[in-house]
């Protein structure tokens, strides 16, 4: 049922009842939780430690006191063993590194110093303590760089050292996940305008990465695609990319789960001051054009960048309990754009500025309560997003795009008892705006073609403005039952969104002027003497209908997980998640989870790990653009031509004040939201169309994954897992009243649109109701008064196979490195979160369409890491080799005559191709740095210089190519080609220089 409120396509406007209800009893469910259960609880933000201590024949040792200290700021956590000489302590901050002491009359104290934890995990250590004069025996297993002995999850954990050691190119921490080779680049398959990088995870789209910042979700759910509020890189205390994350907490996505957690103060003032540049000077041209073929505005000739940022952070009174972490950046970018125009060559500057702040307060309450406040915001502004100028488009056709968006959280962390605690986290996220498209000159558009070559645009009423809300409140609940580990807890997310027009901007109610080929000079032609003449003008267009959408979304969910520890070295992970999103039509979406993780000979060294999980996707919000704009009462065009109805009598009077009386309403493509076969019977009878559903369901993918980890020797970890997933339901775009099949067998072979039209079962319901019949060859009036009309439809499926080889050494006094290599093969029917993903037939969807997946990279290798030289100079960086990504191969032509609903592919060898049967080039990126701290009269005051490569060699690395083969039995000109600019190549050689202070 429809969540969709305001002024939507179906009307629908009120939650309905079950809905709510559901609701109600969820919210009911997750206040038990607090009210009863407020106990020992842990989020990814937060850690433990946890042991056995044994005397010297292996007996359990009670009543032992553990005394944790956190190093950075002093907070102490005190325990005892039980009887079994069992200890935990969770809700430990990850900032700062542990001591750990025990103590026992007769026994000699043990300590272990400089424990890391890692956020979201368990510490394992086992003490065997014997006489006060003898040695004690330690191990531990979980830590920073250590085998995991408990979870059978797949992923790496980046430090706060590796990340500020990684070269990233505009320090975007988006890039950091990509040092797995299971995550992909996804620049061909999104937008390029945003301030961080787009990739994908095991054979998922690019909008299934979930992202968490201190426990609460960094998710837009109204486009899906970024982090809400983004990060700079001096806020990060650890990111823990998690490639298969098994835990039952986490759900509402395919892909992978980025946990970060943000840096807090400590007992002692320190802060950073940087200044990040990237000249546009020492930067190489992108590759495959020049400035006078330019096509459009992301093939850029310039990209300079300066980037300062700042941070600082330290205790607030002298009791040691409260401390502050701040942080700001503000990035400046000019990137140049090539205007090939005879009307007005030259280049066009956009402009790129960006601030990013976050505000952090850490408080502890006494030994078993502490808390933090975290503000934090990102506003950035682009004059020329997606490369609106730049070729044939003039200034004047310029629209800016801004985004602000600001969050706010706080997080409680509280021991009841000893076994029992409680996390609790609540979170509000403002975008305002999630997405605006400003037009510089607003206005009705005047098109006129010139005849000495180019066409002068002017003005533009295609604007969007679109708000997101989200509140948040989520709570996890564990506790230590002999040898049970359980966790269960609950989420609700509610976002409210939407706004005017579409993403990019759609309608244009203010008009547009189309004039005749102007064969004047270009001063006349520019004149407001020829544009105000209404008899230069050929047609007029406008847009009419409803242009705005509201969403009420919410996500909600619970969990239960249980890790029961079979035996010391072996560990059965039980988990079961159930989700509901209420844009949605699904309720039965449980999420089963099973995990076995095995150590055989119970050194922490070597482990064995498989898993099975079900993964739910969330539909995005936006989708109802779509059904609002593109519905029955949403957004049409008309044209008129001088002399019929609608055409202005003057330039002046557009735009119109409504539909003009007594026009025919034009033929409409329709985009229509499933389940709402009530709705609809009003405008056509839905019982006419095909493979239209009764409910807009979840896609879901079912993944596995069996491995080993193993440490080769000190700080050397390598891990080799297997990881397969099948999804199913994926939702896509289809044309459910689709004319009937064309089969080709021969190159040229094309069916007229109206013909097509003719065999619609909508066209022919109605012209059997009239007691007409449909003309093949020609339109007659009066005609239905709907052509396409699609609809989202869940038969989508896709199928991943991988080998994951990873080869980590932790961080020592000199070196630090990971190699990752991924094996895969991604084939699917339709590819998730890509546009214009329609099928070459839309009567034949399933196996006519499998074919390899457009991120289907065969090989990846990414090597990175850090080398300590003499001189105190750091020398390290990141290289990158990929196998080459497909491309669908297609004719250019409405082969079909479905305009707008299909990809039409080639028949070569009397067969229709299959789809993405293209194959790019490899691609190979190498990014080095080197840095030296210089003393600047004491140790803890430096200033660190660095110069990172990025692309050193300047291999031209090409993702996007020219699919077009044409319509002959031999491909046409330029089929096959690199396709060149931002969106279609990864960047070139550039310098970037950092200087950093630090105290």
């Amino acid at each position: 049922m429809s969540t969709s409120t305001g002024s939507t396509a179906d009307g629908l406007h009120i939650l309905p009842r079950m809905q709510k209800s559901q609701l109600l009893l969820t919210l009911v469910i997750i206040v038990f939780f607090l009210l009863c259960f407020q106990t020992l609880a842990q989020t990814p933000d937060t850690a433990t430690i946890r042991g056995r201590i044994v005397d010297q024949s292996g007996a359990a040792i009670s009543s032992a006191e553990i005394d944790v200290v956190n190093q950075q700021t002093r907070f102490k956590r005190t325990a005892q063993t039980d009887s079994s000489g069992n200890f935990g302590i969770a809700g430990l901050p990850v900032g700062g590194n542990y001591d750990v002491t025990a103590k026992k009359p007769g026994f000699a104290d043990a300590q272990l110093t400089n424990i890391t934890v890692v956020g979201g995990t368990a510490a394992d250590i086992s003490l065997r303590m014997n006489a006060a004069a003898d040695k004690t025996e330690i191990t531990v297993t979980g830590v920073v760089g250590g085998i995991r002995t408990d979870q059978p999850q797949i992923g790496d954990l980046l430090s706060e050292r590796q990340i500020q050691e990684t070269p990233l190119l505009n320090r975007r921490i988006t890039y950091l996940p990509m040092l797995n080779a299971a995550n992909r680049p996804a620049i061909n398959q999104g937008d390029v305008f945003m301030n961080q990088n787009l990739f994908t995870t095991n054979g998922t789209g690019r909008r299934q990465a979930w992202f968490e910042v201190d426990g609460t979700n960094a998710v837009d759910l109204w486009g899906r695609q970024t982090i809400f509020t983004n990060l700079q890189v001096e806020t990060l205390q650890e990111m823990n990319v998690l490639t298969s994350p098994f835990s039952a907490e986490y759900g509402s996505s395919a892909g992978s789960t980025i946990n970060m957690v943000t840096q807090s103060g400590s007992n002692k003032y320190h802060g950073s001051v940087v200044a990040n540049f990237r000249p546009a000077a020492t930067s190489a041209s992108l590759a495959g054009f020049t400035p006078d073929t330019v096509t459009s505005g992301n093939q850029l000739t310039s990209d300079e960048l300066y980037q300062p940022a700042l941070s600082f952070g330290g205790p607030i009174g002298s009791s040691g309990a409260t401390h502050f972490f701040v942080a700001g950046e503000y990035t400046w970018e000019n990137k140049e754009s090539p205007i090939s125009s005879p009307i007005a060559p030259g280049s066009f500057e956009g402009k790129y500025r960006d601030w990013m702040a976050l505000a952090k307060i850490d408080h502890q309450f006494g030994q078993n309560n502490n808390a933090f406040l975290r503000l934090n915001a990102d506003h950035f502004v682009d004059t020329n997003p997606n490369g609106a100028v730049g070729g044939n488009n003039l200034p004047t056709v310029d629209r800016v795009f801004r985004r602000n968006t600001y969050t706010g959280a706080i997080g409680d962390t509280a021991v009841i008892t000893p076994s029992w605690l409680n996390d609790a986290r609540f979170q509000f996220q403002l975008a305002s705006p999630i997405t605006q498209f400003d037009p510089v000159i607003l206005g009705t558009q005047f098109v006129v073609p010139i005849s000495t070559g180019g066409t002068f645009t002017t003005g533009t009423s295609q604007s969007a403005l679109l708000l997101n809300r989200q509140y948040e409140f989520n709570d996890t609940v564990s506790t230590t039952r002999g040898r049970h580990t359980l966790k269960f807890g609950g989420q609700v997310i509610h976002a409210h969104n939407g706004g005017d027009s579409k993403e990019f901007g759609g309608p244009i109610f203010l008009g547009q002027f189309k004039y005749n080929t102007c064969t004047d000079v270009l001063t006349v032609c520019e004149s407001p003497a020829f544009l105000n003449d209404i008899n230069n003008v050929q047609s007029y267009t406008q847009s009419y209908g409803n242009g705005n959408y509201t969403v009420d979304d919410t996500l909600w969910a619970l969990f239960v997980q249980d890790d029961f520890h079979i035996r010391h070295n072996l560990t059965a992970n039980l988990g079961l998640r159930y989700e509901r999103q209420t844009f949605t039509d699904s309720t039965k979406n449980f999420a089963p989870r099973v995990g076995l993780v095995w150590s055989p000979w119970n050194d922490g060294k070597t482990v064995f790990r498989g898993g099975f999980g079900i993964y739910f996707s969330q539909i995005v919000d936006n989708n109802e653009a779509n059904y609002a704009l593109t519905g029955p009462t949403g957004v049409f065009n008309y044209t008129a031509n001088p002399g019929q109805i609608g055409f202005p009598a003057e330039v002046a009077d557009a735009p119109l004040p409504s539909f003009p009386a007594g026009a025919q309403v034009p033929l409409r493509s329709l985009y229509i939201r499933p389940g709402r076969a009530a709705y609809y019977n009003q405008f056509f009878p839905t019982s006419t169309l095909v493979g239209y559903q009764d409910a807009l369901l979840s896609p879901y993918t079912e993944q596995w994954t069996i491995g080993m980890e193993h440490e080769l020797a000190r700080n050397w970890v390598l891990s080799i897992d297997y990881v397969g997933s099948h999804t199913v339901k994926i939702n896509r775009p289809l044309d459910v009243d689709a004319p009937t099949p064309f089969l080709r067998t021969q190159p040229n072979q094309v069916r007229k649109g109206q013909a097509a039209n003719c065999t619609r079962p909508f066209w022919v319901w109605w012209y059997n109701d009239h007691g007409m019949v449909c003309d093949p060859g020609e339109p007659t009036n009066p005609q239905p008064p709907y052509a396409l009309i699609q609809s989202d439809v869940n038969d989508g499926y896709a199928t991943y196979h991988a080998l994951n080889i990873n080869l980590n050494h932790r961080f020592t006094q000199h070196f630090q490195m990971l190699a990752s290599y991924t094996w895969s093969h991604a084939i699917d029917n339709v590819d998730p979160d890509i546009p214009g993903q329609n099928p070459n037939d839309p009567n034949f969807t399933g196996r006519e369409e499998i074919g390899p997946a457009i991120y289907d990279q065969r090989h990846r290798f990414v090597l990175s890491g850090t080398y300590n030289a003499p001189f105190k100079i750091s020398l390290g960086g990141v290289a990158t080799f990929g196998s080459g990504l497909p491309y669908n191969i297609t004719t250019g032509a409405n082969n079909f005559g479905d305009s707008g609903a299909t990809a039409d592919r080639p028949v070569i060898d009397g067969v229709v191709v299959s789809r993405n049967a293209g194959r790019g080039e490899p691609i190979y990126d190498v990014s080095p740095f080197i840095e030296r701290p210089f003393a600047l009269g004491s140790e803890r005051v430096q200033l660190r210089l660095r110069v990172e490569a990025f692309n050193v060699f300047n291999h031209a690395n090409f993702v996007g190519y020219s699919g077009t083969w044409g319509n002959d039995a031999t491909p046409g000109m330029g089929f096959g080609l690199p396709l060149t600019g931002i969106t279609n190549q990864l960047p070139a050689r550039s310098l970037q220089f950092s200087a950093k202070l630090t105290f």
